[in-house]
């Protein structure tokens, strides 16, 4: 399981990318307090949000593991490679964009 620290240490994402990508073993992301906040105010509007519902485990353990349909989601809600209203300074942005397919 990644947390945000760790995402946000690392210099680049190509090779969790490409290891997801290539393998399609799926990993886990601790979401942050701030992330959580963010969730919670773009549920219900947001086809992003129901993403993350689906892919939670309840305790915001997220899960990526179809990065395809969580791309496809991105691009509906209008922002692809990124989640709107989410800050660039978070991990769960930063992995949006480096496992979004375009």
């Amino acid at each position: 399981m990644y947390t945000s620290k760790e995402i946000l240490e690392l210099e680049d994402l190509y090779d969790l990318q490409d290891t997801h990508s290539g393998s399609g073993i799926p990993f886990t992301y601790e979401m942050t307090e701030g992330e959580i906040g963010w969730y919670r105010v773009v549920k219900g509007k947001y086809g992003i949000a129901d993403w993350i519902d689906k892919n939670t485990d309840g305790n915001f353990i997220l899960t990526f593991d179809d990065c395809e349909e969580m791309s496809k989601v991105l691009q509906d809600d209008g922002m692809s490679p990124k989640a709107v209203m989410l800050s660039d300074y978070t991990a769960l942005q930063r992995l949006f964009f480096w496992l979004c397919y375009e």
